[in-house]
């Protein structure tokens, strides 16, 4: 049997990444790049975040929160302090949630998941 060069539809609805999530991953990298790396704040970057953050769903934006979580704690203090700042610029609420979990992530990326699971 011959399969699809091309992947029909529902048949990666499992792991594919939504566009809008890829779109938002994107906007805000460049806004965490541009707050970690002295930049002067770009309204459009600004407007770009907020654009792509009101197009995703709320599993996107899970997805988003974990992600931006993650890029945050591996970074160092400083660099998180600025991104924060400039996230709570794009979206307060979104700031909020992933300041809530850094700790968290942090402990779970150095003890493994168990730590989680005992903090709960």
């Amino acid at each position: 049997m011959t399969a699809h060069a091309v992947p029909q539809v529902g048949e990666q609805a499992g792991n594919a990444v939504s566009w809008p999530l890829r779109m938002a991953q994107r906007a805000f990298a460049a806004l965490i790049d541009n707050a970690t790396r002295d930049h002067a704040a770009d309204i459009g970057t600004f407007r770009m975040a907020r654009r792509t953050l009101s197009a995703l769903s709320a599993d996107d934006l899970a997805s988003l929160s974990r992600w931006l979580t993650l890029q945050l704690v591996t970074g160092t203090a400083r660099d998180a302090a600025l991104a924060g700042q400039s996230m709570s610029r794009v979206d307060a609420m979104l700031a909020a949630t992933i300041g809530a979990a850094i700790a968290r992530t942090h402990e779970e990326l150095l003890h493994g998941a168990d730590a989680g699971a005992a903090a709960a």
